[in-house]
């Protein structure tokens, strides 16, 4: 690499005979043995924009860089041969895709020479990176003096060297050394670049834009897509596109594009904007545009309760390149009434209690709930050994107990809607039952105080001989 940097930073100077063996062992020449004449020549490339003065077989190169093409070429022939090589002929074929690596050919062959071929690397940094020849930049140095005379003269040739496909006849090449001679062109490191920003503001504000907001349930919102082209090439045809949410409507005849060309803004009736896009046009670096359209969101009855998050995407696509998209996010909060919790009262129960029988009877049960929602069934425990019943027919249920004793009967487990739920209110009642003891006299006569103690001795004695006076009358009769 070394030898081969030496060998073009000495183009510029006188070169003796051992310059051009070192050049034939070293550089990649290709040769027909059967050629009248013998001509060699290679390739090299600099970074001119990093200030490389050296070419090289490989060199590295990043955005918008310049690399600079030197291809030599030389006629072998001894001076006093006369073999002049007739219609020598440079091409040189730059890459015309994308690429990290960059190989850049060159032909050089006359009509009695070899054809020789060799072939320099520039390295981009990114895939979609490519080269492109800078129209008017090839340069032909030459000599139009003697070997011993020299005139060396750069001369601006035509395009065709790189773009004609067949290359350039540059001349009759004269043999010996010091008719050596170089071509160099220029090249730009292309990459393409597209800015794409995506924003949003209520349609009654103005310059709020930003790329995250808030809205209500049924506002409409402006949404705005700017487009910039940032690399260093013209980008056509681009197609700028915005994907709504779902639910979100697109207002019709709303969307306005801005231009340099209508920077009032162009009104587009076509609504295309949320199908399948609009061609806006075509850019030079750095040039853009904007559009604006109106959104509207969703209504209430269409969202679901809390906070619904909408993201909008805009997609910028220029011809032969890949989508470009940013986005832009709007919550949308609906407030909703949480519903109340029902309650469940039991507002009245009662039984009736026979003790002859021991027996129980349900007369009064109320349940009421703050839903109206109605009682599956309820748990009513006797209070005894008994099973409980289940039931939602409380009303005339009875039970007969099978000794004396207290009871608590009790309700639980209310369910509704096939779940079981808390009941507040008094839901239980206790009963006693007791055998009636059989009657006997009193031992005692009650205390009443001596004014009717003598008023019960008169009653007494009345009664008494009224008693014997019917006695008398009977046997009287009798006798």
């Amino acid at each position: 690499m070394k030898l081969f940097s030496h060998m073009f930073n000495s183009l510029r100077k006188r070169m003796v005979a051992a310059g051009i063996l070192a050049l034939a062992v070293f550089l990649p020449v290709a040769a027909s043995a059967a050629a009248t004449v013998q001509i060699e020549g290679t390739i090299g490339v600099a970074n001119v924009t990093n200030g490389d003065t050296n070419y090289q077989s490989s060199v590295n190169a990043t955005y918008d860089q310049v690399v600079k093409v030197e291809v030599y070429y030389h006629n072998r022939e001894n001076p006093d041969s006369g073999k002049i090589a007739q219609n020598l002929r440079v091409k040189i074929d730059m890459p015309t895709t994308a690429g990290k690596t960059q190989v850049i050919n060159e032909t050089t062959s006359a009509d009695n020479s070899n054809t020789v071929t060799a072939s320099a690397t520039v390295n981009l940094d990114r895939p979609d990176a490519s080269l492109q020849y800078i129209p008017g930049s090839a340069v032909w140095r030459h000599n139009t003096g003697t070997n011993t005379n020299i005139q060396m003269v750069d001369t601006k040739i035509s395009d065709a060297i790189v773009t004609g496909g067949q290359g350039l006849v540059l001349e009759n090449e004269k043999p010996c050394y010091n008719f050596a001679a170089t071509v160099t062109v220029l090249a730009r490191v292309m990459v393409p670049g597209v800015k794409i920003i995506k924003q949003v503001e209520g349609v009654t504000q103005s310059n709020a834009w930003t790329t995250h907001n808030s809205a209500n349930p049924g506002d409409t919102l402006k949404y705005m897509i700017t487009y910039q082209n940032t690399g260093n090439t013209t980008q056509n045809n681009v197609v700028i596109r915005d994907n709504l949410p779902p639910q979100m409507q697109l207002v019709p005849n709303t969307t306005v594009v801005y231009t340099t060309a209508t920077p009032n803004g162009s009104a587009d009736k076509s609504n295309n904007i949320t199908g399948g896009g609009l061609d806006i046009g075509s850019y030079l670096p750095s040039a853009g545009a904007y559009v604006v359209f109106e959104v509207k969101v969703p209504d209430a009855s269409a969202l679901t309760c809390g906070q619904t998050q909408f993201t909008n995407v805009g997609v910028a696509h220029p011809q032969g390149m890949n989508e470009y998209y940013n986005t832009a996010i709007t919550d949308v909060n609906k407030t909703c009434t949480p519903p109340k919790t029902p309650t469940y009262a039991c507002d009245a129960f009662h039984v009736t209690a026979d003790n002859a029988s021991r027996t129980v009877k349900v007369d009064k049960f109320q349940f009421t709930a703050s839903d109206n929602s109605k009682l599956d069934s309820v748990k009513l425990s006797w209070g005894d050994s008994s099973n409980p019943l289940v039931t939602n027919n409380l009303v005339g249920q009875t039970h007969q107990y099978g000794k004396d004793g207290t009871y608590n009967i009790t309700l639980s487990d209310f369910k509704v809607k096939g779940k079981t739920v808390e009941v507040s209110g008094n839901c239980s009642q206790s009963v006693t039952f007791t055998s009636t003891p059989p009657t006997t006299p009193p031992t005692t006569l009650v205390n009443t105080g001596p004014g009717q103690v003598v008023g019960l001795f008169a009653v007494a004695t009345i009664a008494g001989a009224f008693a014997h006076r019917l006695f008398l009358s009977r046997k009287l009769a009798r006798d």
